[in-house]
């Protein structure tokens, strides 16, 4: 098993990659070290990329931090994916994250990341909801004697 280290390094003044985070990697005992130089939001990540794809099944990705991996929860659920699908494990120095112990950490991302999933499902049918109300019911032809021309009183919205 080989461990290889990964930070993301915000592109402000001052801010390098042989600093603390690159120390604290390899005092870990990270035999390579990958980095980006990238905002918060950032998807393309060249240096995570080059990590996951020399990581061969069963070796370890360190970071120093969960935040120093990721932009935000959706773009962690998504490289977890990518880890476990290759095989490879993931260890957070700061929040104590360990993929190889029993009762993985990786399951607990693949449900997180189908929730998400399923609640953009949810948040776009409600949307469409909204932006086009209500479905009406049919009318009932012979159930009230009313005239077809008055209209219907709609039940408000229940929330």
């Amino acid at each position: 098993m080989r461990m290889i280290g990964y930070f993301r390094v915000p592109p402000v003044r001052g801010a390098t990659f042989d600093g603390p985070l690159a120390d604290k990697l390899t005092a870990a005992g990270c035999q390579a070290l990958h980095h980006d130089a990238c905002y918060a939001l950032a998807v393309h990540k060249p240096g995570l990329e080059a990590a996951i794809a020399s990581a061969r099944p069963g070796d370890l990705l360190v970071v120093p931090s969960l935040h120093a991996f990721a932009a935000h929860i959706v773009d962690l659920l998504q490289v977890m994916g990518k880890l476990q699908a290759a095989g490879v494990y993931l260890m957070s120095l700061s929040e104590g994250v360990d993929t190889r112990m029993p009762g993985s950490f990786f399951p607990v991302c693949a449900q997180l990341l189908q929730f998400n999933d399923q609640t953009r499902m949810v948040r776009t049918a409600e949307e469409k909801i909204v932006r086009l109300g209500r479905p009406r019911p049919a009318p009932a032809e012979a159930a009230t004697d009313e005239p077809a021309s008055e209209a219907v009183a709609e039940a408000p919205p229940e929330a």
